[in-house]
């Protein structure tokens, strides 16, 4: 097993322009991310860095961030933020430095547009900060609903019932979210216990995508995954995971349960509700 390797480093910048859709900034506190998802699209930011540790086994905490955010916020244009691009803002030690919560207090007098993606209920410490934001909106990641998917797919995340209860903790203090289903593992993921799950948390809408190994996400660690645990499976995977028929009729499967749950749901494969 890989020790997990925690370092605190510095910044020179923490808000950076964004090449997303619809974000002008991304702020990420931390380099890394202990949750060991094995389909992360930000696997590949290991190439910038020097850790010899496999991606999920280690953070940089940007231990500056605040100030150097200060600093910025005094000379750049306004824009729409997001909070984290290739981290999760809530990873597990944050818990212990805070930096996401300190950025949050350095952008609230600003109230420019944001959102936050993350997979922890530990930013239900936040909502003192949180419902002070005009223009905020918070997203929870899930690919499953089931704890023995979670197992083997992302160990260290928090189960998706503690996401579920952090999603409507948040609504219950008017904060706006919203949640990512992705990547959608065809014969794996299920979609409708996830559909009946968010329905009532109070989300506004959900957007959903399939697993894409072109950004990143490492195709062949699932297709082992699949072997390991899911012998059955993998082949039918590997079929379906190619096959735009296969797609179709998932994202017809979506807009029916969009409109059963009354989830308004944007398909990121070619579909839309």
């Amino acid at each position: 097993m890989s020790k997990i390797n925690i370092q605190e480093t510095s910044a020179k910048t923490i808000l950076v322009k964004s090449k997303l859709p619809k974000v002008d900034y991304v702020i990420n506190p931390y380099t890394g991310c202990l949750h060991t998802c094995h389909y992360c699209y930000a696997n590949y930011m290991k190439r910038f860095v020097r850790h010899t540790e496999p991606w999920g086994k280690f953070v940089d905490a940007k231990i500056n961030a605040p100030q150097v955010l200060r600093q910025q916020m005094k000379h750049i244009q306004p824009g729409r933020i997001m909070m984290s691009s290739v981290t999760d803002p809530y990873n597990q030690v944050e818990k212990k430095y805070k930096l996401t919560r300190q950025i949050l207090e350095v952008l609230l007098p600003y109230q420019w547009p944001m959102h936050i993606l993350t997979k922890s209920d530990l930013i239900t410490r936040d909502i003192d900060l949180l419902k002070q934001f005009k223009n905020l909106r918070v997203g929870f990641s899930f690919f499953t609903y089931k704890g023995e998917d979670v197992k083997n797919f992302e160990a260290c995340t928090p189960p998706p019932q503690r996401r579920i209860a952090a999603l409507q903790k948040l609504d219950k203090h008017d904060i706006r979210t919203y949640a990512f289903l992705a990547p959608i593992l065809p014969h794996i993921t299920d979609l409708e216990p996830l559909f009946k799950a968010l329905a009532s948390t109070g989300i506004g809408f959900v957007y959903c995508d399939k697993f894409n190994h072109k950004t990143g996400q490492r195709e062949q660690v699932i297709i082992n995954i699949i072997k390991d645990k899911y012998p059955d499976l993998w082949l039918k995977f590997w079929k379906d995971y190619q096959n735009k028929q296969y797609w179709h009729k998932t994202a017809q499967n979506i807009k029916k349960l969009a409109k059963m749950y009354n989830i308004p749901a944007t398909i990121f494969f070619g579909f839309k509700t």
